[in-house]
């Protein structure tokens, strides 16, 4: 299959945290080496001051998040943090089958595990057509970014 990648959200939001001066994430936030899945596999690492929640919405503009699993065109949460989760915090959505198009993957901040003032720093993998990415970023507490990376599978 052939595919483009757009990573022009995921470009302007590493520019702008450079540009802020912030260090890269912590070592907590790295994912363990697996191996290439079929289909689609989404991760997000991050480390233990936040529950950070992982959208993946599909070329059908659905998304598949922790209140929405599985989506209709296969994709699922296969794995949810909570602030009482065991390391590594990671959570997956993997479609088997995904429908040829656009994906679009976002990053929200909604509870903090531990009471610190800066922003939740994370690791965000994209696995699509057997080619691994990687995003390194941070959030604010309270912030929902809808789009950290997108990506096209079998275009």
């Amino acid at each position: 299959m052939s595919r483009h990648h757009t990573a022009a959200a995921a470009l302007a939001l590493a520019a702008g945290l450079a540009c802020a001066g912030r260090p890269a994430p912590p070592a907590e936030t790295a994912l363990a080496p697996e191996p290439l899945p079929s289909g689609v596999r989404v991760r997000l690492a991050f480390g233990p001051d936040a529950d950070l929640d992982l959208h993946v919405t599909d070329p059908l503009q659905e998304t598949v998040y922790f209140a929405n699993t599985p989506g209709a065109s296969g994709g699922a949460l296969v794995a949810d943090v909570r602030c009482d989760g065991q390391e590594p915090r990671v959570e997956t959505v993997r479609f088997e089958s995904p429908p040829a198009g656009r994906y679009r993957v976002g990053v929200d901040f909604p509870i903090r595990c531990r009471r610190v003032d800066e922003p939740a720093a994370f690791v965000l993998e994209v696995v699509a057509d057997g080619i691994r990415h990687e995003v390194r970023g941070a959030i604010a507490f309270g912030r929902f970014e809808p789009v950290v990376y997108e990506f096209d599978v079998g275009r």
